[in-house]
């Protein structure tokens, strides 16, 4: 399974200050509601929040899906790391053994 994207590679959003795309969806709200009567309003703001709940529900499902790669991931890291320090105690442990045998045949 892939990971999700969580950093984009390029983004106006990274480049606004949170007041300035704070005033960007106010001034859009505005700029859509003018020509608009009551009704048409109230259906695109309806229409925008059921947008913005499926794209929460996307967002949370993503990021779900990167933390349990993750955490697969730490977890084979952690089994190589365990599989190469036991290799390197039975390294050692032949080392010393050999050690033993030079200073037996030294004698």
């Amino acid at each position: 399974m892939e990971k999700y994207k969580e950093v984009p590679d390029d983004s106006l959003f990274y480049d606004l200050s949170p007041e300035e795309i704070t005033l960007l969806f106010y001034l859009l709200g505005i700029a859509l509601s003018q020509p608009l009567t009551v009704d048409e309003i109230s259906l695109l703001a309806n229409g925008l929040f059921e947008t913005a709940q499926v794209m929460f529900v996307i967002a949370a499902q993503r990021s779900l899906v990167n933390d349990a790669i993750s955490e697969q991931q730490d977890k084979e890291e952690k089994k190589s790391t365990e599989k190469l320090e036991l290799e390197v105690k039975k390294l050692q442990d032949k080392i010393e053994n050999l050690q033993k045998q030079i200073n037996e045949w030294k004698r």
